[in-house]
């Protein structure tokens, strides 16, 4: 009786391991699977299967520019830019440093496109529409990239437009009446089809091929 009892209680542990060990190979196959889901739609972000230099993003709907005029009085719609790569910049005129170097950055990349370079659109958002006037805003953009578009609105409509576009900025006075901008330096590129695509902070700005390279690998057939 005790070694049919020892033979029952053996096969119960046995019957009982087989249990674990497949509930164990069902839970690594659902793993499995599910970091199979995670590369594949992250590949999908990688154009041509491209290992892209920017920070890839979310593919939402680009935010609207609700409020903004370009420096040509016109509004702005996400429509008119499709079939175009278009790299968003905020800054403003007064900045003393990463705008500028920015924008010739963004400028230098641009020359190493040849042809496609008619494809890539480049808009530069004020966030000081205080000092800069659409006049102002046009010079300033003509020294780096004459095609650029410049956008001007309401200083309630630039906060808004702030957050939408994950931009954080803040009015820094330093006495009798003059201020500087302390905000992100980041360039955020949307893909042909109006979508959030990419986005780069200044460090990877300072290299003009790395981008150069991604908008190819994006605009190329």
């Amino acid at each position: 009786m005790r070694d049919a009892a020892s033979a029952n209680e053996a096969g119960a542990v046995r019957q009982s391991r087989r249990g674990g060990w497949k509930a164990s190979a069902l839970r690594a196959a659902i793993v499995s699977l599910a970091l199979l889901a995670a590369l594949y739609a992250w590949s999908r972000l990688q154009p041509h299967g491209a290992a892209l230099h920017g920070s890839v993003l979310q593919p939402l709907p680009a935010p609207a520019f609700t409020g903004f005029t370009d420096t040509q009085g016109r509004v702005f719609s996400w429509r008119q830019q499709r079939g175009h790569v278009v790299l968003v910049f905020f800054g403003y005129t007064h900045c003393p440093d990463v705008c500028p170097l920015t924008l010739a950055a963004l400028a230098q990349s641009l020359q190493r496109l040849g042809a496609l370079r008619q494809r890539v659109r480049v808009v530069f958002v004020t966030l000081d529409p205080q000092r800069d006037s659409l006049p102002v805003l046009r010079a300033y953009l003509d020294d780096f990239l004459p095609d650029a578009i410049g956008l001007r609105g309401s200083p309630a409509a630039v906060a808004a437009s702030a957050r939408q576009w994950d931009i954080s900025w803040r009015r820094v006075d330093t006495g009798a009446g003059a201020y500087w901008i302390d905000h992100t330096a980041a360039v955020t590129l949307v893909s042909p089809d109006g979508r959030l695509l990419l986005r780069y902070g200044y460090g990877q700005l300072t290299n003009p091929a790395l981008l150069a390279d991604d908008l190819r690998h994006i605009l190329e057939p």
